[in-house]
């Protein structure tokens, strides 16, 4: 049995934003914050057909998650990250039970 822990975090880009600066901030984020963060294991970017995005992030274990998930938007590269996301559109739910396919636009770890 494992500890760890799967992070799923959906989001959509600022309208004015495009897919090559997420690409660029997330680099940024993985190298200055994620790499460096204990418990980090990996994280999957991916996008789907209807121009949603999500960070998939595996932990090693809760407590991890939690202090990363406190600390990343004091980062400044956590900052630039989250500035990216468009934070008057929430994430609508996805139908339970529905399968649904996305595309990765980045793996770190």
């Amino acid at each position: 049995m494992t500890n760890q822990v799967i992070e799923f975090a959906p989001f959509h880009l600022s309208p004015n934003k495009t897919e090559a600066d997420l690409l660029e901030a997330s680099e940024r984020f993985q190298n200055e914050f994620l790499d460096g963060f204990e418990g980090f294991v990996r994280r999957s970017l991916v996008k789907h057909a209807d121009g949603a995005y999500a960070d998939i992030v595996v932990w090693a274990n809760d407590s991890a998650s939690k202090k990363a998930v406190a600390a990343a938007g004091d980062h400044a590269a956590g900052q630039a990250y989250f500035s990216l996301l468009d934070s008057a559109r929430e994430h609508q739910p996805r139908k339970a039970g529905a399968m649904e396919f996305f595309q990765v636009v980045g793996t770190y770890g």
